[in-house]
This record gives C-alpha cells, sequence and structure tokens, in this order.
C-alpha cells in the first residue's frame, strides 16, 4: 500500500472532528459509567436474591391442600421448598466466611432452580425466576469460581465485575459505533488538488488504508475503555482478580477467565471493522450521501432482532453476529439451536460477506471510471 496515500487518509481521519467525538465518547462511557453502575445498584447480587427468596416465599404460599393433589403442582411445590432451604443456608453468615461453601450452595440452588423447569413452574404464577439459559450462565460461573478458587462478587462495581458489565454492553453497539466512524466518505474526489496530488490511486489502497484507519480509530479507544475501566473501579471499590469468569458460548455453554475475554473481545472487534468498513465503502458509491448510508447500516443491525422463529434462517446473513455480546455469550446459538453458532460462525459469516462487499466495491469503482 503506498504510504502517502495511507497518510493523506489518515491525517484526515484523525482530524476529523466527529471521530475525535467518537473516541473520546467511548472511553468516557467504558471509564465512567461505573458512577450509574454505583447509584443504580446495577448487578447487586444481595439484592436479586433477596428479592428472589421473597417471591419464592410468595409463591409457596399460594399452594394449599388442594393444589397439592395435583402432582405437577406438588413437583413445583417441594421443589420451592428445597430452594428456600439453600437460600436459608446462603443467608446464614457462616457461609460468607467459607467462600467456596457458599459457591457450592448457590450451586446446588441454581440446579434446582433449573429443575422446576422440567414442569414450567406449575402453579408458581408469579414466581420471578431467570431464565433457564440466564440460570445456565450462572451455574458455569460458580463452577468456574469454585474450581479456581476465586472469590465471588455480588456486584458490578468492582474492578473485574465491572469491566465484565461495562463490555457487556459495548459489545451490543460497537457495530453501530464502526458505522459513525467510517461514515466519511474521506477521499471522494481523487483528485484532491492538495491531499492526493500526483500521489497514485488504487483501489487496494482505498480498501486497505479506510480499514487500518478504522481499526486504529476502534481497537486502540477499546483498549484504553478496558484499562481505565478496570482501575477505575478497581481504586473505588477494590481490585479484583482478573482470573474472574465471564460466561462464553463455544459448542456449549462454558466461562473463561476475563483477560481472555478480552482479548477475545478485540480479536473479534478486528473483524466487526473490517466488515462495517466494507459495507461503508460500498454504501458510499451506491448512495453518495452520508446519511443515507449510515441509515442503511442500521437497518442491517436491525436485522437481528426480528422475531426469534425467524431467526433460524438468518444464519448467513451478517446482521447475525454484529452483537458481539449475544454471540459471545450463546444468546444467538440458544435462539437459533445450532450449537455451531458461535464466534468463529461469526467470523467466518462477516469474513464472507466483507470479501463479497470488497469486490463490489472493486466493481463499483470501475464502472465509475469508465462510465
Amino acid at each position: 500500500m503506498n504510504p502517502n496515500y495511507f497518510k493523506a487518509n489518515f491525517k484526515i481521519a484523525i482530524k476529523s472532528k466527529k471521530n475525535f467525538l467518537l473516541v473520546c465518547l467511548l472511553i468516557i462511557f467504558m471509564t465512567f459509567f461505573l458512577f450509574v453502575v454505583e447509584s443504580q445498584e446495577i448487578g447487586d447480587g444481595v439484592r436479586q436474591w433477596r428479592d428472589y427468596a421473597e417471591s419464592v416465599q410468595v409463591n409457596t404460599d399460594y399452594f394449599d391442600g388442594s393444589s397439592l393433589r395435583n402432582k405437577r403442582y406438588k413437583q413445583t411445590y417441594d421443589n420451592l421448598n428445597k430452594q428456600s432451604a439453600y437460600i436459608a443456608d446462603l443467608q446464614n453468615g457462616e457461609a460468607f466466611n467459607d467462600p467456596q461453601s457458599y459457591l457450592k450452595g448457590s450451586e446446588n440452588l441454581i440446579k434446582t432452580m433449573i429443575a422446576g423447569y422440567r414442569n414450567n413452574y406449575k402453579g408458581a404464577k408469579t414466581l420471578n425466576v431467570p431464565a433457564k439459559y440466564e440460570l445456565y450462565q450462572r451455574l458455569v460461573s460458580y463452577k468456574y469460581l469454585y474450581k479456581h478458587h476465586i472469590p465471588i462478587v455480588m456486584n458490578s462495581e468492582s474492578s473485574s465485575t465491572y469491566l465484565i458489565y461495562i463490555l457487556s454492553l459495548v459489545g451490543c453497539f460497537i457495530f453501530l459505533y464502526v458505522l459513525f466512524v467510517s461514515s466519511d466518505v474521506w477521499m471522494l474526489k481523487l483528485n484532491h488538488p492538495t491531499v492526493l496530488k500526483n500521489i497514485p490511486y488504487r483501489i487496494e489502497d482505498e480498501v486497505k488504508g479506510k480499514i487500518n484507519i478504522n481499526l486504529a480509530l476502534t481497537v486502540i479507544p477499546l483498549l484504553i475503555g478496558m484499562i481505565g475501566a478496570y482501575l477505575f473501579a478497581g481504586i473505588r471499590n477494590g481490585f479484583s482478580d482478573l482470573r474472574y469468569p465471564d460466561v462464553f458460548y463455544f459448542t456449549k455453554i462454558t466461562a473463561i477467565s476475563l483477560w481472555l475475554y478480552c482479548l477475545l473481545f478485540l480479536l473479534y472487534s478486528i473483524v466487526i471493522v473490517i466488515f462495517a468498513t466494507s459495507l461503508t465503502l460500498v454504501l458510499n458509491q451506491i448512495t453518495k450521501n452520508v446519511y443515507l448510508s449510515i441509515l442503511i447500516g442500521m437497518f442491517v443491525y436491525t436485522i437481528s432482532f426480528l422475531p426469534e422463529k425467524m431467526s433460524k434462517y438468518l444464519l448467513w446473513l451478517p446482521s447475525t453476529y454484529l452483537n458481539i455480546t449475544k454471540v459471545f455469550n450463546g444468546t444467538v446459538a440458544n435462539i437459533t439451536k445450532f450449537s455451531f453458532v458461535n464466534c468463529y460462525m461469526g467470523v467466518f459469516v462477516l469474513m464472507v460477506w466483507s470479501l463479497i462487499l470488497m469486490i463490489s466495491f472493486r466493481c463499483l469503482v470501475d464502472k465509475g471510471r469508465d462510465a
């Protein structure tokens, strides 16, 4: 790639007020959203278990002698009583003095909650039980903590738990961030009198240059945001182990250490950047309108929010894999009911579409030259 052409592109990109604002907003959001988490008590595990314990007690009281003659109602009643016993053990002050016992008790409680889905909690109409898949996510996290002797953190305010939470948010909109970053047609006029004068133009330079620039404007702020979030939360609320688990899906749901999750997050973000940049190049060539290109790009993203029953028909569309959080935690696989729908599948589909878009961009440019 011609270094002069890349430098010209890069100078325009870094001088863009829009790009500077987006980069700053991403870093600030990742670092200081902690104040919102603290004020709203987001991820307060103690409060969540307390509320659930109250819900279990209320629903247990619904059953009477008449309803318990129904076998399915009796199964639910017995399950709720078993849950109440586990919750009481967890609320015992001695459990907190022994982290391993607390984790084992939590694991038993989660397994009992999952078992309640065998008859869909028949008769417990107002039970505020988490979704079955969410329970499996919690279960693998508890098992990981127990296996590696890592104390559980009952909030999203410590360094590791806050970083886990903020990445779950960023993973949902990172494609939109890249879409806005790459929305400009930096080199719309190839005969620019000051920037591109006497600089040979090649299509490969256009594609490689913009991808590299968007990578710099995405990966670097993400990395700074991760470090900032971890350090800021740690200074305010205490540091926790970078081996703390985050849910991850391969062919089955599991848990991996936070540092590995961050690395995979950055790598998958690179793929998102390549796809988003390729998409923007094509849209800008077709529409010649930045705002229309953004609108179409947002439409591509919103396709993933179509009803779940349609999701299995969208496996080969890029929209399914643009939400990093849903791909990584297995939500996409759970919705589609296909075990092979994971990050590897996402990388494959997005790279195939990126290649198609790059070829389309070349054809559009050649067609414009011939016109």
